[in-house]
C-alpha cells in the first residue's frame, strides 16, 4: 500500500512539474514577444529621427559651404585660430604634466 500512495505521489509531482514547466514557457514566450514588440518600435522611432537628423546635418552643412565659398576670408581665419588655439592647449597640456626633473648630467 505504502508503495502505490508513493507511486502516487511521485505521479502527482511529475503532473505537477509538467504543468509548471508549460506555464513557464507560455510566460516567457510572452515576454519574448513583448520586448520584441519594444524593440521594434523604437527601432522605426530610432530611424526616423535618425532620418531628420542626417536631413538636419545635410542642411547645416549645405549652408555652411555656402556660407565659405561667399566669405573665404573668415573661413582662413577661422581655421588658422583653431590651428593656433590647439597648439596653445597642446602646449599648455604638455607643460602641466608633473614629471620629475632630470638630471643636469647625462650619464
Amino acid at each position: 500500500m505504502a508503495e502505490f500512495d508513493a507511486q502516487a505521489q511521485l505521479a502527482s509531482l511529475r503532473e505537477e512539474i509538467d504543468r509548471l514547466r508549460r506555464e513557464v514557457a507560455a510566460q516567457s514566450s510572452q515576454a519574448i514577444e513583448e520586448v520584441r514588440d519594444r524593440a521594434g518600435k523604437a527601432g522605426r522611432s530610432v530611424r526616423a529621427a535618425a532620418r531628420q537628423g542626417a536631413g538636419y546635418v545635410r542642411s547645416e552643412g549645405a549652408a555652411v559651404a555656402d556660407a565659405a565659398r561667399e566669405h573665404p576670408a573668415a573661413v582662413s581665419t577661422l581655421v588658422l585660430t583653431a590651428g593656433l588655439a590647439g597648439v596653445v592647449l597642446g602646449y599648455l597640456l604638455g607643460s602641466a604634466e608633473d614629471r620629475a626633473p632630470r638630471s643636469r648630467y647625462w650619464r
